[in-house]
């Protein structure tokens, strides 16, 4: 862009906004026109000055991160006969329980905050307008038991809790309808979903944008009213209605302020990273033209004729500075404040510091995988109380996230507190899982053992094989550890 001449008073200004000023009534068209086009260059330099950045995209890479940290491992799950319908179409259109929690752990991790509704759907009418019982093919077909329906945390307007409890009493809830204005066209229109406790029954209701009610719904369960909203919130503190922290932001704020630093360095060096000429010399412009009729040469190759005292330099600013450094200081902030950035693989970094790091987002991303599988666990209550049943299914999400790290050391520890009768022996199955010595479950690892005759008194070759193999396997980890 470069230096530009900036008119006073009216130059920072956009067009349109002149009118709202004094100086406006009277000014001159030349005066006009000049503030304009200073209007116009500073908003190029501007635009200039943000499009030289380059994002250092630590915040998605950790958000990415985290979560295929819960996802390394599948969830436990122990699903109801009559609630599996779930695992394969949990919200009505398609997404199963695991893309329902997948799309909650994301939004958690993201904005700390989400809300899944379980909404019975209204039985089918005959022609007379009355409900009619579902066939056994429709219960079966899950079509209208109920659904989880989803709400982003920009969709949950602040709840009303009792003053006398922390009980919700009311939510109102965002949602978009799409009315088909003709063969071609969609119309959206924005309607509230208010869930409300009226005398102790809860109540489903919907408004559209003009506070008129189109529909109140009692949901009944069971054959009786419920008494609570079956509404959950999920938190990356709690489950709780209120708002939680969310687990980047102190990295995101980090990360902006790395941006606008890149921003200030790749400015600085657009205008003064390369070279500028500087001649030196007493010949006025006549004698100066008359030696160099070319004018002067900047190239490799170039000759000029000046006088003894002339000279001919580069200036050019050094390669250090303070927003190079301040950019180093702002990486390293983000990694304490947990970003899983990717360091040099070369680096001195001992098992400790790498936990270090880690620890720092470890502890949230825990608390809201706990957090989701509570919330599960309450949405298969609520569920199975629609339809009539004691809810006995689990969702246990993942909350085991270093499992590669185990050393020879550890492993020798947890066998001397088998021999020394401390630890069980079936604890070792666990250990040998997490090392990657196998794959294979209790039951599994027993019937192995039970075939090779080792759980029967096996002879001493068959012990000496068995740890020949344990040696060789601790050696592996050996080298494995030390890369």
């Amino acid at each position: 862009a470069g230096k530009y001449e900036v008119l006073k008073i009216i130059s920072c200004l956009p067009g349109p906004q002149y009118k709202l000023f004094t100086p406006y009534n009277g000014i001159s068209d030349a005066a006009l026109a000049q503030g304009n086009r200073c209007n116009q260059q500073n908003a190029l330099r501007v635009t200039s000055y943000w499009s030289r950045g380059r994002w250092f995209p630590a915040t998605g890479r950790t958000y990415e991160t985290l979560g295929g940290m819960i996802w390394s491992k599948e969830p436990e799950s122990e699903i109801q006969p009559k609630l599996e319908y779930l695992i394969d179409n949990a919200d009505g259109t398609g997404c199963g329980l695991r893309e329902v929690a997948q799309k909650t752990v994301d939004e958690v991790i993201a904005v700390a905050r989400y809300g899944i509704l379980v909404d019975m759907p209204a039985s089918p009418m005959n022609d007379n307008g009355d409900r009619v019982q579902l066939t056994r093919a429709q219960n079966e077909s899950g079509e209208f038991a109920p659904k989880w329906i989803k709400y982003k945390a920009e969709q949950i307007l602040t709840p009303r809790t009792n003053g006398k409890s922390s009980s919700v009493d009311e939510i109102r809830l965002v949602e978009i309808h799409s009315k088909q204005k003709d063969e071609f066209e969609w119309e959206d229109k924005t309607f509230i979903r208010r869930l409300i406790l009226i005398d102790g029954i809860y109540h489903n209701q919907l408004w559209n944008d003009k506070d008129e009610k189109i529909s109140d719904v009692v949901p009944v369960a069971n054959g009786e009213n419920l008494t609570e909203i079956p509404f959950q919130f999920f938190g990356a503190d709690d489950n709780s209605a209120e708002y939680s922290k969310l687990p980047l932001y102190d990295l995101a704020n980090e990360n902006l302020g790395h941006f606008v630093l890149d921003c200030d360095n790749r400015d600085n060096l657009h205008y003064h990273g390369q070279g500028m000429t500087v001649v030196s010399t007493d010949m006025d412009k006549e004698e100066f033209d008359t030696m160099n009729p070319n004018g002067l040469d900047v190239g490799a190759r170039g000759m000029n004729m000046l006088d003894a005292a002339g000279s001919v330099s580069i200036i050019q600013i050094d390669a250090t500075g303070a927003i190079p450094a301040e950019m180093l200081r702002d990486e390293d902030r983000m990694v304490m404040s947990g970003a899983q950035v990717v360091t040099d693989n070369n680096a001195n970094e001992t098992l400790g510091a790498k936990r270090i790091d880690a620890n720092a987002s470890m502890s949230a991303l825990k608390r809201i995988s706990f957090n989701i599988t509570d919330g599960f666990k309450q949405l298969f209550t609520w569920t199975a109380q629609f339809l009539g049943e004691e809810s006995t299914s689990m969702y246990k999400l993942n909350t085991d996230f270093i499992t590669d790290d185990l050393t020879p050391e550890m492993i020798n520890a947890h066998i001397a507190l088998v021999q020394g009768n401390i630890l069980p022996a079936v604890t070792l199955n666990e250990t040998a899982r997490k090392a990657g010595l196998t794959d294979l479950d209790n039951e599994e690892i027993a019937q192995e053992l039970n075939d090779q005759q080792l759980l029967t008194g096996g002879g001493p070759e068959e012990m000496a094989a068995l740890q020949a193999q344990l040696d060789d396997a601790l050696e592996k980890l050996a080298v494995k550890d030390a890369e």
